[in-house]
């Protein structure tokens, strides 16, 4: 049953460690090869407030659920990412504390709803808010230019 909740700030992703998939080796600036910048404006231009709009329609928490998860600081504690190996937009669940909710029993719950959430984003991202070819095109002149 869809949930009746406005969409809270997107997630600032500046200021972020470096994603725990991601090889350290594999990037050369831990802000600028992550495209957290640019998936941060396709966030406030509108791709977050679609998503988390998509994903209250079939999300499987009701809204105290959603409140305890929210006031938890989780949702704003995802991390969304540019894979350089991978070529694509990639997310980071936060750490979901064992206790969360009025029992205690909320917290594998949310840990699959904010993965349902992360991914609904990752697709909206993917689905039009980023020219992905203009960032493939620019990746390939930073390599011929090495």
């Amino acid at each position: 049953m869809p949930i009746d909740i406005e969409a809270p700030s997107p997630p600032d992703l500046t200021n972020r460690s470096l994603p725990s998939g991601i090889d350290p080796t594999d990037v050369t600036d831990s802000t600028g090869d992550l495209r957290r910048e640019e998936l941060e404006t396709a966030l406030r231009e509108g791709a977050w407030d679609d998503a988390f709009g998509e994903w209250t329609e079939y999300t499987d928490l009701n809204e105290a659920e959603y409140r305890a998860v929210h006031d938890a600081g989780l949702v704003e504690s995802l991390d969304f990412y540019w894979d350089p190996v991978e070529g694509g937009v990639r997310f980071e669940l936060p750490s979901i504390p064992d206790g969360l909710g009025d029992d205690g029993s909320l917290s594998s719950l949310a840990s699959t709803e904010l993965a349902d959430l992360g991914e609904t984003v990752r697709k909206v991202l993917e689905g039009g808010y980023i020219d992905w070819s203009e960032l493939e095109t620019d990746e390939q002149e930073m390599d011929e230019n090495l």
